[in-house]
């Protein structure tokens, strides 16, 4: 499916990044599905706990204590597919922001923006606070992740308004060196908060912009329009196989069980899940690690159970699979399971800017 493309795109650019700041790929990339020759394959869809550990892996190599705002800066427009055409040829800053909102899940569906305006009750001057919100999974969104999104979304902003709209702070939760980021931003960054928060001026949000060409915004908007509803049907197929393979019991659930509960054939199924990149077997695992994990962590079940829960022959099984998984035992993943981020979830949510 094309909407495939944008997100296999965007991993193989980051990729690219990766490698040019002298990181070791095959270290990146070890064991994780859809790789190949240090490529991720177009044609597969792209898990978000797999996105998630390249960060954390490339983040543990890396000397570059700003390796997202690296990254970010360099970013290459192309990698984000048709989006990069619908904000270039948005009519103001703010539809530019609403789209980036609308349409961030073709590139990735880790996190989501959130606007909201803003009163300063000193001033009494109304600001835009565009908030990246992460999507709660197994594995926790790496704040270098989120700063180069951030970065990203800074760099397009200021360059389609010809830097009349700029941040005038912007908020960053962990020890992030905030100094540096001032330097670099030219604006006030703080430290403490609990997602990533760019405060943007209202002054300019509404004034049409220089370049705009109505006709090439329609032509890719509607593209980009129809790529997230096949993306938006394809997600809803994968969740509802996903749940039923939760109510099936884990390991025991097969394909015929799926299709005798959707009521369609066998090899139907198989054909739409390969359209999105997937197939049974990548679901049915890819639900074993998330229920491992939440046992683990969040409902504090002994391995000897959870082996019986997901249907494992034995503990030792349990062990193999879940090393495989995320290259730590369950004992370590459990430790790994005190950090904040993963015990505290933040939900996604999304408010388009009036």
């Amino acid at each position: 499916m094309k909407h495939l493309y944008i997100s296999s795109t965007w991993v193989n650019g980051l990729l690219k990044g990766f490698a040019a700041l002298g990181l070791d790929l095959n270290v990146i990339i070890k064991d994780l599905p859809g790789f190949e020759q240090c490529q991720f394959q177009e044609d597969q869809r792209v898990e978000l706990s797999t996105a998630r550990q390249l960060w954390h892996r490339a983040t543990q190599i890396s000397k570059d204590p700003l390796l997202g705002y690296t990254l970010g800066l360099s970013q290459d427009y192309r990698v984000i597919g048709v989006l990069a055409p619908v904000l270039w040829h948005s009519p103001t800053v703010q539809e530019a922001l609403n789209n980036i909102i609308r349409f961030q899940k073709l590139i990735s569906d880790s996190g989501s923006y959130r606007a909201t305006y803003i009163r300063d009750a000193e001033s009494n001057l109304i600001y835009l606070d565009y908030e990246y919100v992460p999507v709660y999974n197994i594995v926790p969104v790496n704040p270098q992740q989120v700063l180069a999104v951030v970065t990203g979304t800074i760099g397009i902003i200021q360059a389609i308004s010809n830097n009349c709209v700029s941040p005038i702070s912007l908020r960053v939760p962990g020890q992030l060196p905030t100094k540096t980021l001032s330097k670099h931003f030219n604006c006030t960054v703080t430290s403490g908060a609990e997602n990533f928060i760019i405060r943007f001026p209202c002054t300019h949000l509404k004034e049409k912009l220089k370049g705009h060409d109505p006709h090439l915004y329609e032509i890719n908007r509607t593209y980009a329009d129809e790529l997230l509803r096949a993306n938006n049907e394809g997600q809803t197929l994968i969740d509802t196989v996903k749940d039923l393979i939760r109510q099936l019991g884990y390991r025991a659930a097969t394909l015929d069980d799926i299709d005798e509960k959707i009521g369609i054939q066998p090899r139907s199924l198989q054909r739409h899940l390969s359209e999105q990149g997937t197939s049974f077997r990548l679901l049915k695992e890819e639900v074993l690690k998330e229920q491992a994990v939440k046992m683990l962590v969040f409902e504090k079940i002994d391995i000897e159970t959870i082996t019986q829960l997901l249907g494992y022959s034995e503990p030792s099984a349990f062990h193999r699979a879940f090393k495989g998984w995320f290259g730590k035992t369950p004992q370590q993943w459990a430790l790994l399971g005190d950090n904040s981020v993963l015990l505290h979830p933040v939900k996604s949510e999304r408010r388009i800017v009036e």
